[in-house]
């Protein structure tokens, strides 16, 4: 099965931003980013429970628990890359998946320090996204 990728409009946003105060971690993002669309493999693996784990592979792949009662857990996902990381440039990329169109949506770029704790802004502007989406639930 082939899946895509797409940008949410709060993700460009998050992106355009981004660019102005880290353009370096901008950069390294747009470029995983632009290569998990043409990397059906590295795309695959947007999906894999801990991918990359302990620096095995470029990125490490996560999914959100905290929305876990909410039914969102089973498709809600974050990136961290770990060259980023070297260079303290902490960003994370939160995605969704979309099982019915087999499309991945990258929600936000947000900053590692973010905890996702529902009363944040930043949780409901990209719960607002994900649920904007039409995802199923799994309740």
């Amino acid at each position: 099965m082939t899946y895509t990728l797409s940008l949410h409009p709060n993700a460009r946003d998050d992106l355009k931003s981004l660019q102005g105060q880290e353009p370096e971690a901008a950069a390294r993002i747009l470029a995983l980013l632009q290569q998990a669309k043409v990397d059906q493999k590295l795309l695959d693996a947007f999906t894999i429970q801990d991918f990359g784990a302990h620096r095995t592979e470029a990125i490490h792949v996560q999914q959100i628990t905290s929305q876990q009662r909410r039914g969102r857990d089973r498709n809600l996902w974050r990136i961290k890359i770990w060259s980023l990381e070297d260079e303290r440039l902490n960003f994370r990329v939160v995605y969704a998946l979309d099982p019915r169109v087999s499309r991945y949506t990258v929600l936000g770029v947000v900053p590692r320090a973010f905890n996702y704790d529902e009363s944040h802004p930043l949780t409901q502007r990209i719960v607002a996204a994900y649920d904007s989406l039409g995802i199923p639930s799994y309740r």
